[in-house]
């Protein structure tokens, strides 16, 4: 490994590879979809592989066919990882939770952006972890929080969603980022996947995107919640049956959230974002 690695990469660990960021080798035909965690990056893998391929109910597991750039695998090098990458047939995609700093290639790929309330994406990541088998957080030692009130103050303190959004906001304008809602996306899906297509120039037939439209649906994406349970490198779900695919919808935050922990997401937001990128997000 390479000792002198710049510390902007970040550090390794179990979920982390910073030498696969590194050394990652983008193509201008590359697509990477980078969110904050359960701000629709799933979806947008699924969505995006059913355009690709016109559409596709045979796959096994999205993260064979839309990799997690970042993600170790247990048993295989970054070397081998990456080997396999310069495999996939154009156009790559790639999954990626990091900031504008740690994403290689930011001037080469395009990149396909999905922002979520980060209300709705601090609810979401609470079921995400207490989904998770006992088995999966032995193994990485995930440690559940004891309360809600608990878990939502680590939330804040590690503020994933508040780095992410503020170090993309100033490229919301690049020609090679396409920046959309969740919230959009749930209002009007034909609407988000006709500004995907035309972003990303590919030519997907009136009858293969009704079909993309059909798998991406939550609907069926609930009933082969299988298919997007399986990390790559693992053999066995890393979630509890139909707790992965849970909910996606909007305004969930209220049921859950009280008016103090709203309004304090709602203040750090205000506080680190600029305020055009506050408004954009509708949390005014």
């Amino acid at each position: 490994m390479n000792e002198a690695l710049d510390p902007k990469w970040g550090e390794l660990n179990a979920f982390h590879d910073p030498y696969a960021l590194a050394n990652f080798q983008a193509r201008s035909s590359d697509v990477l979809i980078t969110t904050a965690p359960k701000a629709g990056t799933t979806w947008m893998q699924h969505i995006l592989h059913q355009l690709k391929t016109g559409g596709d109910a045979s796959f096994h597991s999205i993260f064979d066919e839309v990799p997690w750039l970042e993600w170790p695998i247990e048993g295989v090098t970054w070397q081998e990882r990456l080997a396999g990458y310069e495999k996939i047939n154009a156009p790559r995609i790639f999954k990626t939770h990091c900031t504008y700093e740690q994403t290689p290639g930011v001037d080469t790929v395009k990149v396909v952006l999905t922002s979520r309330d980060p209300r709705d994406c601090c609810i979401s990541f609470h079921h995400h972890l207490n989904d998770l088998t006992d088995e999966v957080c032995e193994k990485f030692s995930i440690s559940r929080s004891g309360s809600f009130d608990e878990y939502f103050e680590d939330w804040m303190d590690f503020g994933a969603w508040f780095r992410n959004v503020k170090s993309w906001w100033p490229h919301y304008n690049d020609d090679n980022v396409l920046w959309l809602r969740y919230e959009d996306m749930k209002a009007d899906f034909k609407k988000s996947i006709d500004q995907i297509i035309h972003f990303l120039d590919w030519s997907v037939s009136d009858e293969q995107q009704l079909r993309a439209m059909e798998y991406s649906s939550f609907e069926w994406m609930k009933a082969h919640s299988e298919k997007f349970t399986v990390h790559s490198g693992h053999e066995k779900p890393m979630f509890k049956p139909g707790g992965f695919i849970r909910k996606g919808q909007v305004g969930d935050h209220k049921n859950t959230l009280s008016s103090e922990q709203s309004d304090r997401i709602i203040a750090r937001a205000k506080s680190e974002l600029e305020p055009a990128c506050f408004s954009f997000l509708g949390l005014e």
